[in-house]
């Protein structure tokens, strides 16, 4: 995941060195994932801001474009990706630079999360990111999604502001609260389905 640094010299002018850009993007045409959140891989002075834009299918413009249309879009909707409740804040600039870039949501009209796929791998977008469970369960998703694998998997629980963790050597499933309000939860696995509920900051263990 890369954003832009604040200072000068840090991160941001290591996107100014093409064997970077140029590495990066065959990780990801290999088969790799590129998450950019808010101006990743940004820099001045070249032909694009995002210099991964490319891979991410998607830039921003500073003003060089402000006399160019921008390529209309539609929402794509794929159930379970964002949970209820999840945000992200918008931000203005952003144009899509490929017919083939999804955009997965957006804020006043302007893409907010998009999905670009690149070679074997993939691009995703997100226009800012601020940590929370909701968040952070999303985050997971995008994963999953961009790797082709199913959003509903054993060992995950249907409650974002929950999670789990399994250990199979001892067939011991860890369920924890992460809010301060009491939460349900439903966990897949191997053997059965487990539902559960928990008090705030609750952490629950069965033996299965």
């Amino acid at each position: 995941m890369q954003g832009r640094s604040a200072l000068p010299g840090v991160e941001g002018d290591a996107w100014k060195e093409d064997e970077i850009v140029d590495e990066t993007a065959r990780f990801v045409h290999s088969g790799g994932v590129f998450i950019g959140v808010n101006e990743p891989s940004a820099a001045d002075g070249y032909q694009t801001f995002f210099r991964m834009s490319q891979v991410l299918g998607i830039d921003q413009d500073t003003g060089a474009r402000v006399c160019h249309g921008r390529m209309e879009y539609n929402i794509e909707t794929i159930p379970g990706l964002i949970p209820e409740g999840a945000r992200i804040n918008g931000k203005k600039g952003l144009y899509l630079t490929d017919q083939e870039t999804s955009v997965l949501a957006e804020e006043n009209n302007i893409p907010s999360i998009t999905y670009h796929p690149f070679g074997m791998g993939a691009g995703i977008y997100l226009s800012s990111f601020s940590f929370n469970n909701i968040n952070t369960r999303m985050l997971l998703n995008l994963i999953l999604y961009s790797r082709n694998r199913n959003l509903d998997q054993n060992y995950l629980t249907d409650n974002p502001e929950t999670e789990c963790a399994w250990y199979p050597d001892c067939r011991t499933l860890v369920i924890v609260n992460n809010s301060e309000a009491p939460q349900t939860a439903s966990v897949k696995t191997d053997y059965s389905v487990v539902k559960t509920v928990l008090a705030p900051y609750e952490t629950i263990i069965k033996v299965m």
